[in-house]
């Protein structure tokens, strides 16, 4: 059976074209190189000094590493950038094996980074990147810090109307139903980026995602367990969370846990507030 996430190769060479279009926007000279592992080729943007303290970053889902164009830049002065396409989802990774549980996520980070030979790192993650570096720093050793950004779930239920903008996306391919879902995670008055969008709506038409995964609450003990120092970020007009405000009141509870509420910003509160956003975390990293 193939789980690759473009099985037509005139699809994935018209992703894979909006995907370096969106990466020009990175406006910062980087290199791009791929990584073998058990579940396939994962492939990693890198820029910045190679002397400077490595940032590892992890992207939402359906959105590709290309997602920090409004970040790289300003962290890549400061760190060496590790963005990683996350294997099974839309981007440049090539799925052979699914990941479809907590220990897999494990398994693949740790040969990734075993690869890049670094075990001292910042991790950085975005929403469902958000969970997975949670997930992951609950059983590692390598992070010296973690930042996390609007994570998927983590600390509060999911809103019961993501579903119902996700799966049309899915299901039909549609234009319609893919600039509603992208529209809806950018705070009223943020314009969302237009070139991003044109790669976006290409994963959703050519691709299917292969990652298996489902990501959850994590219980209190399992929080308890948290090593790193954490910055938690998230939009005041977030529309993944049943609850924003539980979802900071939970996070709060931890000593491990710093939370910050992100003005006039939603899901997508990387670029929408990237100054601010880039601000903090340098400051929190540093």
């Amino acid at each position: 059976m193939s789980y690759f996430v473009f099985k037509n190769e005139e699809k994935k060479r018209i992703y894979y074209e909006t995907y370096d279009r969106s990466l020009e926007q990175w406006k910062v000279k980087t290199e791009s190189f791929y990584i073998d592992t058990s579940f396939g080729k994962t492939h990693v943007i890198t820029c910045g000094p190679e002397d400077a303290p490595p940032l590892v970053l992890i992207h939402g889902m359906t959105v590709s590493s290309t997602m920090w164009f409004a970040n790289a830049s300003f962290w890549s002065q400061n760190f060496r950038v590790f963005a990683i396409d996350i294997i099974g989802d839309f981007g440049k990774s090539e799925c052979t094996k699914p990941i479809s549980s907590a220990e897999h996520i494990d398994v693949w980070l740790n040969e990734v980074l075993d690869a890049l030979q670094l075990n001292d790192i910042f991790l950085v993650g975005h929403s469902m990147g958000g969970w997975i570096s949670l997930q992951y720093s609950l059983h590692s050793d390598r992070i010296k810090k973690l930042v996390l950004l609007s994570p998927v779930m983590s600390f509060a239920s999911l809103n019961w109307k993501f579903p119902i903008k996700l799966f049309p996306s899915l299901w039909f391919r549609n234009s319609f139903f893919i600039r509603v879902l992208y529209n809806w995670m950018f705070a009223k008055g943020n314009e969302p980026d237009e070139i991003l969008y044109q790669q976006f709506l290409n994963g959703y038409k050519y691709g299917k995602i292969q990652l298996r995964v489902v990501p959850k609450v994590f219980d209190r003990k399992d929080i308890e367990r948290l090593k790193p120092e954490t910055l938690l970020l998230i939009g005041e007009q977030e529309v993944v969370y049943s609850s924003t405000k539980k979802a900071i009141e939970n996070a709060s509870g931890f000593p491990k846990i710093k939370t910050k509420l992100i003005p006039n910003s939603s899901h997508c509160l990387p670029a929408e507030q990237k100054d601010i956003v880039n601000e903090l975390v340098t400051e929190f990293l540093s």
